[in-house]
């Protein structure tokens, strides 16, 4: 007989069984269970030899057993034909649970009192517009506003002589003091009015327009003045 011919099978040989079927009412469980549900994770595969160093190895097997349907649940004692539901145990203390509400809770406070309410420093960045969301509403609740979050939401700045929105009463006062404005003399549109210092600024801003009239018509008239005497200049032959 050849080598490579297969040897038959010896008589009364049955071909081997998976090591559990769930399908297969004939396969019982045993009363200790199967050694593969007690495996720890660092012994040696059984199918491929090798031993599972990382979860990688986990998640395939994982994902072969979901393929296979494979569920190794023990059968149920009461109802036959069925398996026993296993009981959802949880483990995790009242300590740790109020510690991990307790650290999210602060979390969640810094970030808002960081983004919202947290002044970081005196330029524009990417919470500047949170933060004056915050003013916004303040101001719409209590009605008015400091000096610095009214600075800080409408871009109010000392150095400038023409603010852009008409002055509050904490900053009138403060130039009231200084003999910037005006007395009050209990006109309700009293705020609205220009001060001395914006008729100093329109003052500037109308010379500085003056003085650049001036240069451009002091350069028109030169270059008129070299016009005239480009024409003057004629050649001797070239009668008039």
């Amino acid at each position: 007989m050849d080598d490579f011919e297969r040897r038959p099978n010896p008589p009364g040989w049955v071909p081997p069984k998976a090591p559990y079927n769930p399908y297969d009412p004939s396969d019982l469980r045993p009363a200790k269970g199967y050694p593969s549900e007690f495996s720890t994770p660092g012994k040696l595969k059984e199918n491929s030899g090798t031993v599972a160093q990382d979860v990688g190895d986990f998640s395939k097997l994982r994902i072969d057993m979901k393929k296979l349907e494979y569920f190794p649940r023990p059968a149920s004692e009461l109802y036959p034909g069925r398996y026993k539901v296993l009981r959802r145990v949880n483990y995790t203390s009242k300590f740790e649970r109020g510690a991990r509400l307790t650290g999210i809770s602060l979390m969640v406070g810094f970030t808002v009192l960081g983004v919202f309410f947290f002044r970081w420093n005196d330029y524009d960045h990417v919470l500047a517009p949170f933060r004056r969301m915050q003013l916004r509403a303040k101001e719409w609740i209590m009605g008015e506003l400091n000096d610095q979050d009214y600075r800080d939401l409408y871009y109010y700045d000392k150095a400038r002589t023409i603010p852009q929105k008409p002055l509050p009463s904490i900053v009138y006062e403060k130039n009231q003091e200084n003999e910037l404005v005006h007395a009050q003399d209990g006109n309700e549109f009293v705020k609205d009015r220009f001060g001395v210092k914006h008729v100093v600024q329109a003052e500037k801003v109308r010379q500085n327009r003056e003085e650049t009239l001036m240069r451009a018509l002091d350069t028109a008239q030169a270059e008129l003045e070299k016009r005239q005497e480009a024409a003057e200049k004629k050649k001797w032959w070239k009668w008039s």
